[in-house]
């Protein structure tokens, strides 16, 4: 009796270690990988983007997959509302995701967004006066084979400023970690007609 207790006082505390480290993982899983992003990282203004936790290839590896913004071109009319897709596309991707903003060269917030539908939300833990547009949690899944696509709105700014868009994307693989996804960023500027 003296052997055998100690013995399955070590298997009891062996299982509940195993069983503390597996909780443990999967916090961190879903920590790494949360519904929604948690912060700025759009990779303008000297913010990160998501390759800071998805660095596993170069960003904008462009051979292996795209990210584009259709709907603006050069200039913009004060007050117009554009109609707005981006698309992220990759040979691997099962899920993707994005952060977009439109700021005026000071760094402050210009125009606004708005968007029908549940795939699209603003980033809610950034306390700022900049608008973080991004995909929501229902927002991940594909919309065609390989490729997200959301649509939304762009109410350009009653002004006579330059506007600087930024926007970061994930094509990711959907295992559940930082490896494996392909990050791409995009920088434009658009200017008031005259």
């Amino acid at each position: 009796m003296i052997i055998i207790t100690p013995f399955l006082f070590g298997l009891i505390l062996s299982e509940k270690r195993d069983a503390d480290n597996q909780l443990l993982y999967h916090s961190a899983v879903y920590e790494a990988n949360p519904e929604y992003l948690d912060g700025p990282l759009t990779g303008g203004f000297g913010e990160l983007t998501c390759h800071s936790c998805h660095f596993d290839y170069d960003l904008n590896m462009t051979d292996r997959g795209s990210l584009t913004v259709d709907g603006l071109n050069e200039f913009y009319t004060p007050d117009h509302t554009y109609e707005l897709k981006v698309t992220i596309q990759s040979e691997q991707l099962e899920k993707g995701g994005f952060q977009m903003t439109s700021r005026f060269e000071d760094g402050s917030q210009a125009g606004s967004f708005n968007w029908d539908g549940d795939r699209l939300m603003l980033t809610p833990s950034i306390d700022s006066e900049v608008q973080y547009i991004q995909h929501s949690q229902n927002g991940t899944s594909v919309t065609n084979p390989r490729t997200v696509e959301w649509t939304f709105n762009w109410i350009a700014p009653k002004s006579d400023e330059p506007v600087r868009f930024n926007i970061a994307a994930n094509a990711g693989n959907d295992d559940d970690s930082a490896f494996g996804d392909w990050i791409y960023t995009k920088e434009f500027q658009l200017f008031p007609e005259n």
